[in-house]
């Protein structure tokens, strides 16, 4: 019980913090965006206060904000030398990128790359057969004064390849220069959104941040509600939770009551002869209680010591590892919280005292001769 608790939380907090170190806490975009449609562009006369004095401003961080990123969105298409895919071109401040993307980075050029740049893909550049210090093709498609969608292409140098292992980032998103993407909008200069990463003091308080918005321009979102289908997924992991619990508790109820019985069984002798002694049922029944409470005692120090070696091995080595393309993480996570163990023993200890009751009602329908004789 407490393995499924520490790896279940684990795999969730390990997909929210990837998330969130990707996107930001929280973020800031048109009010009249659609999920699943390209966002809209935000012109730059629109961008909050609090976004004028730079990203890393004395000002956001009272607002307990770490740092802020303004990027701009727009979909292209992308052509390696035999082949082409759909993507999102998602323009940032290098500085930026580094800072949400720069842990999922696992290849880069080892000389500065001078001019546009862009970061694609793992599965990306296996597909267009791409790699660092190639040169990439973008094209845009851009209106005209007529209205007419013309094609404009730009040729950034890939200058370094990502993983994040969620499919929505790695098949659907490369990132390149702000200035680049901005070209192309049909705003300009012009944003997508604002991406806030929350401080570790955690006094970023978004009705705060939404006085300060340009109210029916910019709405503020969190993670949560920005990725809802991801955050949906993972709280579906809560009830199949629920029901490995209540499938070991039955497990763990059945087998105490038939110990128990076992332990009946063999001590019958006994039995008759305490009560042929005098000695009241109810006594006798405590003896019973008290040896089932000694097992599950024992049971409980050795779960807890397993489950605690079990998930601290993990925790340090990752020796069982996933697939990152179907889970999103490399390996298993475990987050193994003290109030889990505390309730799960908790729950133990009163399921197997439940479970111990009904045994120990056996003991009344024993009549000391019978219970004597028997072998």
């Amino acid at each position: 019980m407490i393995l499924t608790i520490a790896t279940v939380k684990g795999f969730q907090n390990g997909i929210r913090d990837k998330v969130v170190k990707i996107h930001g806490s929280y973020i800031v975009d048109h009010a009249a965006n659609v999920e699943g449609a390209e966002p809209l562009v935000i012109s730059s006369m629109h961008l909050p206060v609090f976004m004028q004095k730079g990203s890393n401003s004395k000002e956001l961080k009272n607002m307990g904000v770490a740092r802020a990123a303004i990027s701009a969105s727009k979909a292209c298409i992308v052509k390696g030398e035999d082949d082409l895919d759909g993507m999102i071109a998602k323009g940032m401040e290098l500085g930026d990128f580094n800072f949400g993307m720069g842990e999922f980075v696992i290849k880069s050029c080892r000389e500065p790359v001078a001019g546009t740049w862009v970061y694609i893909s793992q599965s990306l550049s296996d597909r267009l057969k791409l790699d660092t210090g190639d040169a990439l093709t973008l094209v845009f498609f851009v209106n005209d004064s007529s209205g007419n969608g013309r094609p404009r292409a730009a040729r950034p140098i890939i200058v370094g390849i990502f993983e994040t292992g969620i499919e929505q980032i790695d098949d659907q998103v490369i990132y390149t220069g702000l200035d680049l993407v901005q070209k192309y909008t049909e705003v300009k200069p012009g944003f997508t959104q604002i991406e806030l990463w929350e401080s570790n003091t955690g006094l970023l308080n978004p009705m705060e941040v939404a006085k300060q918005l340009n109210p029916g321009i910019l709405r503020i979102s969190d993670s949560k509600q920005f990725h809802r289908q991801i955050y949906d997924w993972l709280a579906i992991l809560n009830t199949n939770v629920w029901v490995i619990l209540i499938l070991m508790a039955v497990v763990a109820i059945i087998a105490m009551s038939t110990i128990l019985l076992i332990l009946m069984v063999e001590k019958t002798s006994f039995v008759g002869i305490a009560q042929a002694m005098g000695s009241p049922i109810s006594q006798i029944q405590k003896i019973f209680l008290w040896q089932s409470a000694i097992i599950v005692f024992f049971g409980v120090v050795i779960g807890d010591v397993i489950a605690v070696a079990l998930c601290w091995i993990q925790d340090n080595y990752h020796y069982l590892t996933l697939n990152q393309d179907v889970y999103f993480v490399k390996y298993v996570m475990v987050d193994l919280e003290p109030m889990s163990v505390i309730w799960v023993n908790i729950g133990v200890v009163l399921a197997s005292v439940l479970a111990a009751l009904l045994p120990v009602q056996w003991i009344k329908r024993m009549t000391p001769s019978r219970a004597i004789r028997f072998q």
